[in-house]
């Protein structure tokens, strides 16, 4: 499991302190564990998000949406709910597909996990019924809050994606039909939406990847509006917001979905 640093409360071994000390550097850890399917897929640990942010994210997102779109439910406990879904994971690790850990033992490993750092506290009970709750997925809230961790995750994928860091279509398609939530499905939509209308291109700062992957766009060899860059040719003309110019291949095969009127970049047999 790749971290930033060991445990942090390793570094109470021999002191006494009060308990509520002892529990942050334990849920600490959390933004010490990178996420490890982001690590997976070719994310450099420089650029990977913590498990922590992963969850701030997912605690905004709720916070959000649930005004947005008015949604009778306890705000109060998706708040909750969200910040803890991930406590777990302090000791347990972030456990992904490729970790080949059955459902079932990856529940009793987090399970276990949450305990050991909660039964320090008063009401630890409230907190470890409320992430089984969470882990059930048998009320409104903690559907909710599932299906806003998955958006999250999309979300910070559409990030990654637009950075050129990677390509994750397989974490868009693994969810696809995770969203029964209608609002939520929407935005899933348009997340698929910036994909695939070519607003980003994967892994361009990777000079060896296979162009012929890409959508092949033609641009004129004598336009001002062109430079070369490390066996690139970018588009910096500022009407080119919309279109794809991060690299440039030449064919004639490719047919836009409709006409750009644009004095950089032509497609297919256009003069």
């Amino acid at each position: 499991m790749e971290t930033k640093a060991a445990l942090p409360i390793t570094l109470l071994a021999g002191k006494n302190t009060l308990p509520i000390i002892q529990v942050y550097f334990e849920f600490n850890h959390l933004k010490q564990l990178y996420r490890q399917g982001w690590l997976q897929h070719g994310i450099d640990p420089k650029y990977c998000e913590s498990v922590a942010e992963h969850s701030f994210g997912v605690a905004l997102l709720a916070l959000f949406l649930v005004d947005i779109y008015s949604l009778e439910l306890d705000k109060t406990k998706i708040m909750q709910m969200a910040l803890i879904h991930d406590l777990g994971e302090v000791y347990a690790g972030d456990l992904t597909p490729s970790d080949k850990v059955d459902k079932q033992a990856k529940y009793h490993l987090e399970r276990q996990s949450l305990i050991q750092i909660l039964d320090k506290l008063p009401n630890c009970s409230y907190w470890i019924d409320l992430w089984e709750e969470y882990e059930r997925g048998n009320s409104h809230e903690s559907q909710f809050v599932r299906e806003i961790d998955k958006l999250e995750m999309l979300l910070q994928a559409s990030v990654y994606e637009h950075q050129g860091l990677a390509n994750l279509s397989e974490f868009f398609t693994s969810t696809n039909q995770a969203f029964p939530t209608p609002q939520i499905q929407a935005l899933f939509q348009v997340l698929e939406g910036l994909r695939n209308h070519g607003d980003f291109i994967s892994q361009p700062n990777n000079l060896n990847q296979d162009l012929s992957l890409l959508p092949c766009q033609t641009i004129c060899n004598d336009c001002a509006f062109h430079v070369k860059a490390e066996s690139r040719i970018e588009c910096i003309h500022p009407d080119e917001l919309a279109v794809n110019c991060a690299i440039v291949t030449f064919c004639s095969s490719f047919q836009p979905a409709e006409e750009i009127d644009s004095p950089c970049v032509t497609f297919g047999n256009d003069e």
